[in-house]
């Protein structure tokens, strides 16, 4: 079978990794040649090499370590032109870009080489300015690239929404496919020893989990997890990295509640810890298709979330799957959380709600793009 390339996203940080990691398996196991591109950012000690199949390859583009910020440093242009010689060289049928600063470069990569390897490009985020106070250049530069993808796949309705509205993309070039949970995987691995003492202390302990971005608002978490543990006695660990990790450690001073706050830095299974908690709390302004609540629902775990522009009501099915509050209300996700610790729901029927999104599912529709662009 003609292989696949997967670029653009990093298997140390952020929910796009795992989805590119599962959906690439996934493939491997149906057949496909599959390529995982990777930069500085890649250890051995990876997810990635979990379970990889012997027709899937991890191949190094560069040991640069490419930046977080979002921001073209110099970096990209040496992205640019390895990606470019990887493509003269390997000739993939297709080329699945991940993240728009990375959908960028694959199609200025895909128009230089000259190559006849298709490309679809996934936008995992909406990126309205309106929404999200990203650049207002980006919607000319999406609007002057993106044509030039055989296809491209929004991870919610809301993204899709979101391209077509403010960005001009044409309706027949995208398509909806949301993104993935391997359920089995994600069981497997929640179950491993786990050793933190909160989880024995007898306190609830709740999980708030991704990068510290102002997007992901952990500030306002903070904020909730204060005034519920003003009646309530209760512990939150935060794991994850980012800029915003000494500032978030300040807050919690500030706030008086540093000693009821671990932070854990990046694990790289995070599933012990959903297993074990007693809700996850997402927080976000705006999201994609949020990878960590799809991961919570296959352990069994509750969630309360915002109800920001994103899939995360569609996981939850508008609050039937777990509560859904304002963004930026601390209030109101307090108040949403006391709730779920009193009265928590079944965790079997999460776990039937994460299997709507199994990557056996989802697959099934990327062999489908796949196929049409490859052809």
């Amino acid at each position: 079978m003609n292989r696949v390339a997967f670029f653009g996203a990093q298997y140390s940080t952020g929910g796009e990794g795992r989805v590119c990691s599962a959906i690439g398996k996934a493939l491997a196991r149906r057949q496909f040649d599959v390529d995982f591109l990777v930069d500085g950012t890649y250890s051995k000690d990876s997810y990635l090499q979990d379970g990889l199949p012997k027709n899937c390859r991890v191949v190094q583009l560069t040991s640069t370590r490419i930046a977080d910020s979002g921001s073209i440093s110099l970096s990209y242009p040496k992205i640019l032109y390895l990606l470019i010689k990887y493509l003269k060289e390997e000739k993939p049928a297709v080329l699945i870009s991940n993240l728009t600063k990375f959908n960028l470069l694959a199609v200025w990569a895909s128009v230089i080489s000259q190559v006849e390897t298709s490309l679809v490009l996934v936008e995992h985020s909406l990126i309205s300015p309106r929404i999200t106070d990203r650049s207002h250049l980006l919607p000319p530069l999406i609007q002057a690239h993106y044509p030039f993808a055989d296809k491209i796949i929004a991870v919610s309705e809301d993204v899709k929404k979101d391209l077509l509205n403010y960005h001009r993309i044409r309706a027949g070039s995208c398509t909806t496919i949301r993104n993935p949970v391997d359920v089995e995987k994600v069981v497997l691995q929640s179950i491993r020893k786990l050793d933190h003492d909160w989880f024995s202390s007898g306190a609830p302990v709740i999980l708030g989990a991704g990068r510290f971005v102002e997007e992901k608002q952990f500030s306002v978490l903070l904020k909730a997890f204060e005034q519920l543990q003003r009646h309530t006695e209760v512990r939150l660990i935060l794991a994850g990295r980012g800029p915003l990790r000494e500032d978030l450690h300040e807050l919690t001073v500030e706030l008086g509640v540093e000693k009821h706050v671990d932070f854990l830095g990046f694990v790289p299974n995070p599933y012990k810890y959903m297993r074990r908690a007693h809700l996850l709390a997402i927080s976000s302004k705006y999201e994609g298709c949020p990878v960590v609540a799809l991961e919570a629902l296959a352990c069994g775990t509750p969630i309360v979330s915002t109800n920001c522009p994103g899939g995360n009501s569609d996981i939850l099915n508008d609050g039937e799957y777990g509560e859904l509050v304002d963004v930026g209300d601390p209030r109101g996700l307090a108040d949403a959380m006391a709730r779920t610790l009193d009265d928590p729901p079944d965790p079997d029927r999460l776990v039937e709600r994460a299997r709507h999104y199994d990557v056996n599912e989802v697959v099934d529709r990327y062999a489908e793009v796949i196929e049409r662009a490859a052809n």
